[in-house]
């Protein structure tokens, strides 16, 4: 007999089959997206629907301010001024703590002291970056993505001080120059000691960090037709290039050593001179650069659309960064203002992440940042769901997608939700269902009492609404002989009168309104049923 949990996932495979796509066992969706739209600008006002697809990939998701400032607008022109204003954001204010250096000269008391504030420093850093990931946008955003590519886990370098200088680092690069990026990565002195860069010297070279920066970082073992992109000797070679760099544990930077330096000649892609630290990069993207153009191409399709790739799109996505010589901003401008982006294929067909369900769901909420024990609530579940963030499970970070939801993580999922939405006066979130429906519905039309329901669902699904299993009660309540359902509802989409029939949990439609006692505790147990969706799950 079938364990009744694995029933659950499989809740999933109508909507993609709906969609063109064969289910599998092994892989739920294994065929591109099925639409021939491409990279083309997007050339219609945007939807609500559309807007708020947007912004779920773009920055986690939006408040109803957000999606209805851009809803009727056209992509092009949105996508620009959102990318602008990443660009523009400035970069947080350190932690106190960021100069506190470590006491060695000291006694092993105070030592010991020093050490023990790690745990602390590192939590405040990750609820601190929490709070900017609901309060800022697409800055915060590409820097978690950024986090996952160039992945290094805090359990190996250890101090506080070192996260917060590897995340200044993604957060500083996360919208300019890939190239530029690349060569900050490689000296970011948390990546120096993760890869043991700081060990690497003329005598011994270490290979570790010159692996990951051509498989992992920038171009993968083989380019798009199958062909290797590198030799192990481009490795062996490399990794000479990249000597003499070591870790001043005094102040936590970077430092050449010129005596620990390779300056002799070396082989790389088939050029041989006295390649340094910033030849090999430039050997690397004057050699690659197709290569690498399709491998960020393709990983940031996987990212922000879809998880098989589109080859027509990435092969023009790639373009585009060779176009603008390794600019990212460009890339991600054409990409969310494509046609493809806004396929409908493509709307809801990701699963999201822990960031996506946690953040997502303030954001979509949009009342501000939580207390700090609702941070570290939520700091501690995506930790429960497997996104630990300073500490990625590899170099190749977050598996991402479908292991996102395993029988195990699903019931954990809807746990960690119904606790962030429970109603105002027992939560320690403050969400405000009540506030939420006034956004989205006029409360004095005659016709809200069906609105609302409709509207927070198709606020907070990236589904359409007739594609939801929907186990709604028989019967509304109450006196339907004098209070009849109006014939525009009983002759409208069936979804309306199901998700009324949820939403009223056995309360007469002839008597509700937004301001009767008790509503608020109503509509958070509605927006917990929606939470509680499989379909909630996509993205």
């Amino acid at each position: 007999m079938s364990d009744p949990l694995f029933e659950v996932p499989r809740r999933f495979r109508h909507y993609f089959k709906e969609r063109g796509q064969k289910p599998s066992t092994s892989e739920v969706l294994s065929a591109p997206a099925q639409t021939s739209a491409g990279l083309d600008p997007y050339d219609q006002p945007l939807t609500r629907r559309e807007a708020a697809h947007l912004f779920r990939r773009i920055a986690f998701g939006g408040s109803t301010a957000q999606v209805e400032a851009v809803a009727g607008r056209l992509a092009p022109e949105a996508v620009h001024q959102i990318v602008q204003e990443g660009i523009q954001s400035p970069m947080p204010a350190p932690p106190s703590w960021h100069q506190d250096w470590p006491p060695w000269g000291e006694s092993d008391r105070v030592k010991q002291a020093y050490f023990d504030k790690q745990f602390s420093w590192a939590a405040e850093l990750s609820a601190v970056w929490l709070k900017q990931k609901v309060e800022n946008g697409l800055r915060d955003r590409m820097t978690l993505f950024w986090h996952d590519h160039f992945a290094t886990e805090r359990a190996t370098y250890f101090y506080a001080i070192l996260a917060h200088k590897h995340l200044t680092t993604l957060r500083k690069y996360a919208l300019g120059n890939f190239r530029d990026f690349v060569v900050a990565v490689g000296i970011d002195p948390a990546m120096l000691i993760y890869l043991d860069g700081r060990l690497s010297t003329r005598q011994n070279p270490n290979e570790n960090y010159a692996r990951e920066l051509v498989e992992l970082f920038t171009m993968g073992q083989f380019d798009k037709h199958g062909n290797p992109n590198y030799t192990q000797d481009d490795i062996v070679e490399l990794s000479r290039a990249l000597t003499g760099y070591q870790v001043d544990y005094r102040f936590f930077r970077a430092h050449l050593t010129q005596s620990l330096r390779d300056a002799t000649n070396k082989t790389i892609f088939g050029r041989t001179e006295r390649f340094d630290f910033g030849g090999a990069h430039l050997v690397l993207f004057e050699e690659r650069a197709p290569q690498i153009a399709d491998f960020m191409a393709r990983k940031l399709y996987r990212e922000f659309v879809y998880i098989t790739p589109h080859e027509a799109v990435v092969e023009q996505l790639a373009q585009c960064f060779l176009d603008n010589n390794f600019e990212i901003a460009p890339v991600l401008e054409a990409l969310f203002s494509s046609r493809h982006f806004y396929s409908e294929e493509v709307i809801g067909a990701q699963i999201k992440s822990p960031a996506a369900m946690f953040v997502g769901i303030l954001r979509a909420f949009g009342q501000g940042v939580p207390p700090r024990s609702g941070l570290n609530s939520i700091r501690y579940g995506m930790k429960r769901l497997s996104q630990d963030i300073f500490d990625p499970p590899s170099v190749a970070g977050w598996p991402g997608y479908r292991s996102w939801i395993s029988t195990s993580s699903l019931p954990e999922r809807w746990s960690q939700l119904s606790k962030l939405l429970q109603p105002i006066q027992f939560g320690i979130f403050n969400l405000n269902g009540v506030k939420l429906a006034r956004e989205l519905v006029d409360e004095n039309d005659d016709m809200a009492v069906f609105k609302v329901p409709v509207a927070i669902a198709e606020r907070l699904l990236a589904v359409p609404l007739e594609d939801i299993s929907i186990d709604a009660p028989p019967e509304f309540a109450g006196d339907l002989i004098t209070h009849p359902i109006p014939d525009e509802i009983q002759n409208g989409p069936s979804y309306v009168l199901d998700l009324t029939r949820i939403f009223l949990r056995g309360f007469p439609w002839y008597s509700w309104s937004l301001s009767r006692q008790g509503i608020a505790y109503q509509t958070m147990e509605y927006i917990r049923w929606i939470a509680g969706l499989p379909e909630y799950q996509l993205n």
